[in-house]
């Protein structure tokens, strides 16, 4: 049974093969098979074969043809695109160029101008460095003037010779006397009939502190013989005589030597600290013209001459209350200008300074002549001892 099955199959196959066999070898005008006539079927399938193609061919080309204008399309865009990106690139560095250019030449102007500010001198600068230099002028030339007084005060203190107190001590007090009735006048002196009044300013203005202390500068020479005889009256208004002849040769005119000496030395140092002050306001230096100006903007009578302390009082006036300083300071263009003022104001508070450090070694002297005075008078209530002899 299954044998005829597979010999059955085998037949069909081998018929099947013969007969393509056949149909391949058979003459082509002749499209018969099975006994059907097949040209037209084959000229059909070959019509649309034809057909197809064609189609497909179209539909390639097109298809090829919208691809390569998309291709064409996408390159010209991301060329584009690259292009653009390489400008922004190119833009964004002419742009940091161009403000990295900016900054530097602003940079550069700002430093231009702080060299160039650092390098100009300043008004202020010039005046200060003037009314700076009239007070040294001043100071040097005040020196002077408080030695001269005292040379001549040493002298009256002394009893030297061509001096009142030499001749003795009535003519010392003779002459003070005469020299106050000749300028200073009061009115019972004048009723006694010992002098005529003096003018009412002068009335006793030798006894008056405001003579020799509230002069900035004193206006002419009478103000400064004024005060001196103030200053003379208040320390030493009588010099004791000369010790001289008989006096100073006998063991008791040899004993008040040392006393003598010690008294011209306190009443030395006592004459040098009020000659010291009458320096101070001597007129011995020609003002500036800051200072000058702001003498007049303060009402001064006398703006030419002027003293060390007015020197120095009107250079701090100006500038504690003068328009033209603070208008200055707030118009200078940088730090280094207001530092130079600042340099300058120590430098002026360095002479008040070192001028109050002399005043306080004056002081101190001052306090050591007291403690050794009142030391001496201690010493003088006991009586001294005897001094024993050696017996043979």
């Amino acid at each position: 049974m299954h044998f005829g099955k597979v010999f059955s199959l085998r037949n069909l196959v081998a018929i099947i093969i013969a007969f393509q066999i056949g149909t391949f070898f058979a003459p082509r005008p002749a499209y018969a098979m099975f006994g059907i006539d097949t040209a037209a079927i084959v000229g059909a399938i070959s019509t649309l074969q034809t057909a197809m193609n064609s189609v497909i061919s179209t539909a390639q080309k097109v298809i090829n043809g919208s691809l390569g204008l998309i291709n064409k399309g996408l390159g010209d865009g991301f060329g584009q695109l690259s292009k653009l990106s390489v400008a922004t690139v190119t833009a964004d560095q002419h742009i940091a160029d161009a403000s990295n250019i900016v900054q530097a030449q602003t940079l550069r102007d700002e430093r231009n101008a702080q060299v160039r500010d650092a390098h100009a001198v300043n008004r202020q600068d010039c005046l200060n460095l003037q009314d700076g230099a009239a007070a040294v002028v001043a100071a040097r030339s005040g020196d002077q003037v408080a030695a001269a007084l005292d040379g001549g005060k040493n002298r009256r203190t002394d009893a030297r010779k061509g001096t009142p107190s030499w001749t003795g001590a009535g003519q010392g007090t003779q002459a003070a006397n005469n020299h106050h009735f000749s300028k200073y006048c009061n009115d019972a002196e004048a009723e006694a009939g010992l002098c005529s009044a003096a003018p009412e300013a002068l009335i006793n203005a030798d006894q008056h502190a405001g003579s020799l202390l509230r002069p900035s500068v004193y206006a002419n020479q009478d103000a400064i013989n004024l005060a001196n005889d103030y200053a003379q009256g208040l320390i030493e208004p009588v010099a004791p005589p000369a010790l001289r002849g008989d006096a100073i040769r006998s063991p008791q005119g040899q004993s008040l030597l040392p006393e003598r000496r010690a008294y011209d030395s306190a009443l030395a140092l006592s004459h040098y600290v009020a000659d010291d002050i009458q320096g101070w306001r001597a007129p011995t230096v020609t003002l500036t013209t800051a200072q000058r100006a702001e003498a007049t903007r303060e009402g001064r009578t006398d703006t030419d001459k002027g003293s060390q302390l007015e020197a120095l009082e009107l250079d701090i006036n100006r500038k504690l209350g003068g328009t033209d300083w603070q208008g200055d300071l707030q118009a200078m263009p940088s730090d280094k200008s207001v530092l130079i003022q600042i340099a300058l104001l120590d430098a002026q508070r360095n002479q008040i300074l070192l001028a109050q450090l002399k005043l306080d070694q004056q002081r101190a002297l001052m306090e050591a002549t007291q403690l050794a005075t009142m030391e001496r008078d201690r010493l003088r209530k006991f009586t001294p001892m005897t001094v024993p002899s050696p017996s043979n």
